[in-house]
């Protein structure tokens, strides 16, 4: 056995066999046409490329996960409060401890408009606070509460109604009550309701303050009871609360720190770009012990990003007490909605909600009764839903080829949070595992790069934290697909099994996975193979993948003599592979091997470089964006070339690239079917330049490098010539004179020397 054999993982999960599975080797129905799936259109390849890239930085396994292991539950935040589990307000109806008021009297940070609701309070008795669940309502009605009715505060459960309430609902009198209202009784309340319970209160002596979330409704609408509530400013809250850990025995030089760790850059990545009351809150408590010397600045930071999984935990347990009914779909649908915002967060608003319903759906259906029963919907408001989910929309473009499209696009306020949305799922709700797989399935065979590629990699996410399930449920049936689009489903394999190994604890077994198939694999195999080293992993093992891809890209090496060739298919995904490790970055390497492979004696290996060669002109500038994410290079190019052909993109911004390009392109315009590459990659370049003054410009400098011989001008020069009489779109005379006289030139410089 050879030392690449015995190193493959034993114990790893073996494919299990799929309706279609290939498994003497046949390849799809198209396939042996090479490319016949839309997956990787020229229309959608930049889209796809971006979509990986994006993935990237929130799976990014090194630095934006959150865990849980040190997770406190009594820490846990819930709702509105800044206080601590132990120190919350009850569930029920009861007075509110003396403790927790003389906690919010001394830390209590006053809201912009907090005068009015004063006013409102003392002149009406009532006053209703609608803003986002989670940043800090609670706090400031119980302050509100706790100045009006000195101290006399109660929590009162009212249920689901306002309106039918009664004297005998407030039992005591001159005191105030806090009202947490709930979706259902906020839906129903009237100005008529209101009136009602003002009344009541004033035959008691009484103060309410309601707090509900945001609707559409005006705040008009209710008589001047309601105002919007906007939390306190975030550095004025935690400055407050750091006054207040301060101790009469600490240091005389702790308050100087303390300022100075206020404005640290490290403490606000800490802390999150939207931090709610309460993580402001804790925030305070462990910079205090930093300064003291109690905590490391590593101690604090681990901490400090608990506040995400905390949350993601909170809202999950909200299921947890819902019964069968529209209480437990909806709560189902936010879940579906929180989930569809990990795996597509910064995406447009209607596909995240698409993916949402079809998740939500799978939902309510696994907790069905037996009597089955109409799911209600849910109302696709956004003002409501987006401050459940702490989500935002923030301006971006859609990709459309090379176009960018301005459109806003829904996203997380904090980066961390979708790792900790799936991880948090998949490792405490079991139940749900069925439904998110079957989920993302379904997303694989959508045709919207933007869709499936995030949905591969959040597959490939969750079999990093279980491979054994994953693997099977997630990415085999991807690699054994057949039907209309089996190539798209097998790309969701390859970038789920790129995505997976990103995490150590699985990198050596996805290695092995891909050293097996390639060695002993069916054409599938081999192909979801190629296709996952074109992506981070290839571009983390280069040298390596380069030679994996040469044998996986030579397959008729494998055949007997005098067999048909055959394997286009095999070709086109390693070139394919192949184009995207340059375009991502690794363009030395790449460009060695196809110099050295367009040269070799192997028909193979001429073949499977001038395939890579021709993916190479699929490539606009505009992939350049991604190199410095994929590979830590400055790509180097200027405004203006993102629609530039890639490779003179490259040689224009590196002119000791512009030699070894075209030594590679001559070498690929004289071999056997020379004319189509010269139709295919140079008659974009002109196309190109026809559209752009200064790309024109380019390549006219960089013709003459592809023409030694006279053939390489006859060749070039008969490209012009057809173009200039092309019936649809014939190339503009000026343009055409040009290249012209570039090509008769360089001819004239060949036959003198």
């Amino acid at each position: 056995m050879s030392t690449d054999e015995s190193a493959e993982s034993p114990g790893t999960p073996q494919p299990a066999a799929e309706p279609g599975n290939n498994s003497s080797g046949d390849s799809p129905p198209d396939q042996a046409e090479g490319r016949k799936d839309d997956a990787v259109n020229e229309q959608d390849a930049p889209e796809m490329n971006r979509a990986y890239w994006r993935g990237q930085r929130f799976y990014d396994m090194r630095g934006n996960t959150t865990l849980m292991e040190h997770a406190n539950i009594r820490e846990m935040q819930v709702g509105d409060r800044y206080f601590f589990v132990g120190q919350g307000v009850s569930c029920i109806s009861g007075s509110i401890r003396e403790e927790i008021l003389r906690w919010t009297r001394d830390r209590y940070v006053p809201i912009r408009n907090y005068p009015d609701m004063r006013k409102t309070l003392a002149e009406l008795r009532l006053a209703l606070l609608r803003g986002v669940p989670g940043t800090g309502r609670a706090t400031t009605a119980l302050h509100l509460l706790d100045a009006v009715a000195k101290g006399k505060v109660y929590r009162l459960d009212v249920g689901a109604e306002i309106k039918s309430m009664s004297e005998a609902d407030l039992p005591h009198q001159g005191c105030g009550y806090f009202v947490e209202l709930s979706r259902r009784a906020e839906n129903s309340l009237t100005e008529a309701h209101l009136d009602k319970l003002r009344d009541l209160l004033e035959k008691r002596d009484a103060y309410c303050v309601l707090i509900g979330g945001r609707d559409l409704r005006q705040v008009d609408s209710f008589g001047g009871y309601a105002m919007e509530y906007e939390p306190p400013d975030p550095r004025e809250l935690l400055e407050r609360h750091i006054r207040h850990e301060v101790r009469v025995e600490d240091d005389e030089d702790l308050e100087r720190r303390l300022a100075e760790l206020v404005l640290a850059d490290w403490v606000h990545v800490a802390l999150g770009p939207r931090p709610r009351p309460m993580e402001s809150t804790r925030m305070a408590a462990l910079l205090v012990d930093h300064a003291r010397g109690v905590l490391d600045r590593s101690e604090v930071e681990r901490r400090a990003t608990q506040a995400v999984p905390f949350q993601v935990a909170e809202w999950f347990a909200e299921l947890q007490g819902l019964r069968a009914g529209e209480d437990l779909d909806e709560g189902l649908g936010l879940a579906a909605f929180r989930i569809a915002l990990g795996v597509l967060n910064e995406s447009p608003y209607h596909l995240v909600a698409e993916a949402a319903r079809k998740l939500a759906r799978r939902f309510v259906e696994a907790t069905a009764s037996e009597n089955s029963r109409q799911t209600s919907l849910l109302a696709d408001d956004p003002e409501r839903r987006l401050p459940a989910l702490r989500a935002e929309f923030i301006d971006g473009q859609a990709i459309i080829g090379t176009a960018r499209v301005p459109m806003r696009l829904l996203a997380f306020q904090d980066e961390r949070y979708p790792v900790t949305v799936l991880r948090h799922v998949w490792e405490n709700h079991h139940r749900m595992r069925a439904a998110i797989s079957s989920w993302l399935m379904k997303l694989s065979k959508d045709p919207r790069p933007l869709v499936w590629v995030r949905a591969a990699q959040a597959a490939g996410y969750l079999c990093s934290l279980d491979y054994t399930y994953a693997f099977t449920k997630l990415i085999t049936p991807g690699i054994y697909a057949t039907g209309d689009n089996w190539m798209r489903r097998r790309l969701f394999a390859a970038i789920a099994l790129d995505q997976a190994a990103q995490e150590d604890q699985v990198l050596q077994a996805i290695r092995g996975w891909l050293r097996r198939w390639r060695r002993r694999g069916d054409e599938a195999e081999r192909w979801t193979a190629a296709a996952t080293l074109g992506f981070g992993l290839g571009l983390r093992y280069i040298d390596h993948s380069l030679e994996e891809l040469r044998i996986l890209g030579t397959p008729s090496e494998r055949l007997p003599v005098l067999a048909d060739e055959g394997g286009s298919g095999l070709v086109w995904v390693a070139g394919y592979s192949l184009s995207k490790l340059f375009a991502f970055g690794a363009v030395e390497p790449v460009l060695d091997r196809l110099n050295e492979w367009v040269r070799s004696e192997r028909r193979s290996l001429r073949r499977l470089a001038l395939e890579t060669v021709n993916q190479l002109t699929d490539l606009y500038g505009f992939e350049l964006r991604f190199l410095d994410m994929s590979a830590g290079r400055k790509p180097g190019v200027r405004a203006g070339r993102e629609r530039w052909p890639l490779l003179l993109t490259l040689q224009e911004a590196d002119d000791r690239l512009t030699e070894p390009f075209a030594d590679l392109l001559r070498r690929s315009l004289r071999a056997r079917g020379g004319d189509g590459t010269a139709k295919r990659l140079l008659g974009r370049w002109i196309r190109s330049g026809e559209k752009d003054a200064e790309c024109l410009g380019v390549l006219l400098r960089f013709l003459p490098h592809l023409i030694e011989r006279s053939d390489d001008a006859h060749r070039l020069y008969h490209l012009v010539n057809r173009m200039r009489r092309d019936w649809a779109e014939p190339l503009p005379v000026d343009v055409a004179r040009q290249l012209e006289t570039v090509i008769e030139g360089s001819m004239l410089r060949g036959r003198a020397s």
